[in-house]
């Protein structure tokens, strides 16, 4: 399964309305199309930010070809894909928090399709509304007072 995470777009003048027509879904892991094309992936995705200091990079490396010779730029060139790769989707919810997007909650499936379905079938389940489910609220995402993995207990003095 495929883990993603839901971010919504500020409140419009709309009062909400269509709000969860704007969510986004980011997927999780390695970003294929960040590694592969990423300025035409940073131009689709609207990350005007992040393609500018990608462009100072690669000038950087266009300097290090120079100054260094083609086999070290090369290789950097190659490790700044790869963490354009790993990154990529974290870059893209950057993006979105510094448009005010507002990270919802998460949602797993086989694709997509599978995901926005739990994720709504589940805000829709936990906010019943009397209009139905085109004006309801989005969910709120839950958190417990456990932090999983190698981090300790909030609270605690270890």
């Amino acid at each position: 399964m495929t883990t993603y995470t839901v971010h919504a777009p500020p409140v419009s003048a709309t009062g909400g309305m269509r709000e969860a027509e704007r969510v986004v879904f980011v997927r999780d892991g390695f970003c294929w199309a960040a590694f592969l094309i990423p300025v035409i992936w940073m131009l689709y995705r609207r990350m005007w930010l992040v393609l500018c200091f990608y462009a100072l990079f690669a000038v950087g490396i266009e300097w290090a070809g120079r100054m260094l010779g083609a086999p070290t730029a090369a290789a950097l060139g190659l490790l700044g894909a790869l963490y354009l790769g790993f990154e990529g989707n974290t870059l893209r919810r950057w993006t979105l928090a510094r448009r005010r997007f507002t990270e919802r909650g998460v949602a797993d499936g086989r694709s997509l399709e599978e995901a926005e379905i739990r994720f709504f079938v589940r805000a829709d389940d936990e906010t019943p509304s009397p209009s139905g489910p085109a004006s309801a609220p989005l969910a709120q995402p839950h958190f417990s007072a456990d932090i999983v993995g190698l981090f300790p207990t909030p609270g605690t003095t270890r």
